[in-house]
């Protein structure tokens, strides 16, 4: 069997309902060398793992594994151990791959050692991309510090994923891919935008949903700055905490009727809580 050029690392709990949208985009990949999909199954209790069996015909290098350990964390460090080549391609379960999608992120790994590629919001929240956050056409700089690529579309090179140990498992949800990405710059790794490989991202679609993300990624922005204020970075500006809760107060009379607002009120209500919460657990001023 030809070498193969790419891993692609999904990990995966209870995505019976999602999973065979991301494998059949995977199957659709116009990628000519030979590749791999790495499924890490992290504890599912539906038909997960079923599902991506269907898949076997259409993607002849798919293997399911499972890992013990809790989180996404664990499930992507298991996915790329288990991965046969040097070329670390990483996506989620619940997301859709574009056609050029790996590669797109080979051809940027061959120019650095680390890869986030675009991020498009409508194919998958139809009646609702007006009002969803768009993500920028590059990678942006996370809290003042250094920029950042999201784990739901990320490439990495295997002697840099190994040289800083992979992700963090303690980062059990939320950051572990801003904790990784920076990682990676501060120990010399390039990290690039590849414009091209693109994903088409779905959003949660709950109340509960929204506000269980955005507070644990609030909670979590709280534990960088503790790992990060000593290598520069900076904690908020007072006038922006200021104004942000101002916002929230000046907008709240209008959640009720205007469905922009009421998302965009409870992503940033719950943030801003998470980043409390995060305060007073980690012992650090960051609201």
């Amino acid at each position: 069997m030809d070498e193969v050029r790419a891993s692609v690392v999904i990990p995966a709990l209870n995505a019976a309902a999602t999973i065979g949208t991301q494998l059949r985009a995977l199957s659709a990949q116009t990628y000519d060398a030979p590749w791999e999909v790495v499924v890490v199954d992290n504890g599912s209790t539906d038909t997960t793992v079923e599902v991506c069996e269907q898949f076997a015909a259409e993607i002849p290098r798919l293997r399911v594994i499972r890992c013990e350990r809790p989180g996404t964390s664990a499930a992507r460090n298991a996915g790329a151990a288990a991965a046969s080549s040097d070329l670390l391609l990483f996506c989620d379960a619940d997301d859709e791959a574009g056609p050029g999608w790996v590669g797109a992120m080979c051809a940027a790994l061959e120019r650095a050692d680390a890869a986030g590629g675009a991020i498009e919001s409508e194919r998958l929240n139809p009646g609702r991309a007006s009002y969803l956050p768009r993500h920028p056409d590059h990678l942006p700089v996370s809290a003042g510090f250094l920029p950042r690529a999201i784990s739901a579309n990320l490439g990495v090179r295997r002697s840099a994923f190994e040289d800083v140990g992979g992700f963090d498992e303690t980062f059990t949800y939320a950051s572990d891919d801003t904790d990784l990405c920076w990682r990676l710059q501060l120990a010399g790794h390039s990290l690039t935008y590849a414009p091209a490989a693109v994903v088409h991202y779905r959003y949660r679609d709950t109340r509960s949903a929204v506000a269980r993300k955005a507070y644990r990624l609030g909670r979590a922005r709280a534990r960088l700055f503790r790992e990060y204020r000593e290598r520069g970075m900076p904690r908020p500006r007072t006038v922006g905490v200021g104004l942000r809760w101002t916002r929230l107060a000046v907008a709240l009379p209008l959640v009720p009727v205007l469905p922009k607002v009421r998302w965009w009120w409870l992503e940033n209500a719950s943030a801003a809580a998470g980043q409390v919460a995060g305060s007073l657990r980690y012992r650090v001023w960051y609201l």
